[in-house]
């Protein structure tokens, strides 16, 4: 048995601006590896033979994307076999693909108990640890996979990523330089280790791996979005908006792209380009909050109040922890001699700002609403 078929999925990580926040796309590499899909069995009577022949059933249905035919299959198989290694790990992975992590991560154990060295359960174990939140134990289990497979390049990527999140930059970029150690043209992996060195302030050390990035891969779009983000933080505006608009022409249904430009183009000065841009990007992601509140501040600023209220009210309604789109809509409000409202958003600022530990925006925000309910 013998052959796989491989179900992955590399979301390659982004990076984005605002005006008082970053938002990031955190990569990781997903390994979804059904066994034996072009295995064939002949149908016999004895039940080794019935439970490979519910097999061959279930592989054909996780083929054609019937997870519920196919885990049903699966669990005939286990019942009749009940220690049918390669029907457990199918049924978790088309638990995995269905949504269903947690009856995934079962069966993932269950494999594992089986066979503590099914490397690809130990994996796919930790994507959906991950996804729950349960980054020890997702790290755990990419060590184990490197334990077994030292040339696991995407457990590397990915446990790097996991080492990134907790703030271990100078461990996230040796995981990533040892994914390009095995896969010198892994361009994900000059992308993700850009973005390391770019939040440690090695700028240039960022745009010089997005530029190996591009190498590997002159069509990656995000490794474009990701570089013109650099080059505008040393002031390189010109070199920013060319790859902007390589990213965008690469991928027009980007939102972050368009976001990104649309900021860039507000530091330069043009707002209805950049209301255009935001416009694009709150299409391509109605639910996205950053987008309107952005696209508020470029409405205030060329005196259209109603619109940017209109802005920082729906940034509000997508994330009502949203503290900065409280203090605009608060700051816009007192331009309409709205005091009443005025003083509650910046009152609820204020609030939002200490529960998040930005004390010096709380205070700013507390002693703008004072003003504004002292003004007579």
């Amino acid at each position: 048995m013998k052959t796989l078929i491989t179900f992955k999925i590399i979301t390659a990580l982004s990076i984005l601006i605002t005006l008082s926040i970053v938002t990031e796309d955190r990569a990781i590499a997903d390994n979804l590896l059904p066994v034996g899909i072009k295995d064939s069995f002949n149908l016999a009577q004895n039940p080794q033979k019935q439970a490979d022949a519910l097999f061959n059933s279930g592989n054909q249905k996780l083929i054609q994307k019937n997870y519920a035919g196919a885990i049903a299959d699966f669990s005939q198989a286990i019942q009749i076999v009940p220690d049918f290694e390669k029907a457990i790990y199918n049924r978790a992975v088309a638990y995995d693909l269905s949504g269903n992590r947690q009856n995934a991560i079962d069966d993932y154990d269950r494999v594992i108990k089986l066979n503590p060295r099914n490397v690809n359960s130990y994996f796919n174990r930790a994507v959906a640890k991950a996804k729950f939140g349960d980054k020890q134990g997702a790290l755990s289990d990419y060590n184990r996979v490197i334990e077994i497979d030292p040339k696991s390049t995407d457990a590397y990527l990915n446990r790097g990523n996991l080492i990134q999140a907790s703030g271990d930059l100078q461990g996230a970029i040796a995981n990533f330089s040892q994914v390009l150690n095995l896969q010198p043209n892994r361009a994900d992996a000059y992308l993700n280790r850009g973005l390391a060195k770019y939040q440690s302030g090695d700028r240039q050390g960022a745009i010089a791996d997005y530029d190996l990035a591009i190498k590997a891969n002159p069509n990656y779009h995000l490794a474009y979005n990701n570089r013109a983000w650099a080059k505008a933080d040393l002031g390189d505006n010109r070199g920013a908006m060319a790859d902007y608009d390589r990213a965008i022409q690469l991928d027009p249904n980007y939102y972050l792209s368009y976001y990104n430009r649309a900021n860039l183009r507000r530091t330069l000065g043009d707002e209805s380009g950049a209301i255009a841009d935001y416009d694009k990007s709150i299409k391509l992601k109605p639910d996205y909050a950053f987008g309107y509140n952005n696209r508020g501040l470029a409405r205030k600023k060329i005196k259209d109040l109603a619109g940017a209220t209109k802005d920082f009210t729906k940034a509000i309604e997508l994330d009502p922890n949203f503290a900065e789109a409280y203090y605009n809509r608060g700051v816009v409000r007192q331009a309409l001699k709205e005091r009443g409202g005025a003083v509650s958003d910046l009152k609820t600022a204020a609030q939002l700002y200490q529960q998040q530990g930005s004390k010096t925006q709380s205070t700013n925000a507390l002693n703008l609403a004072r003003q504004v309910q002292n003004q007579k």
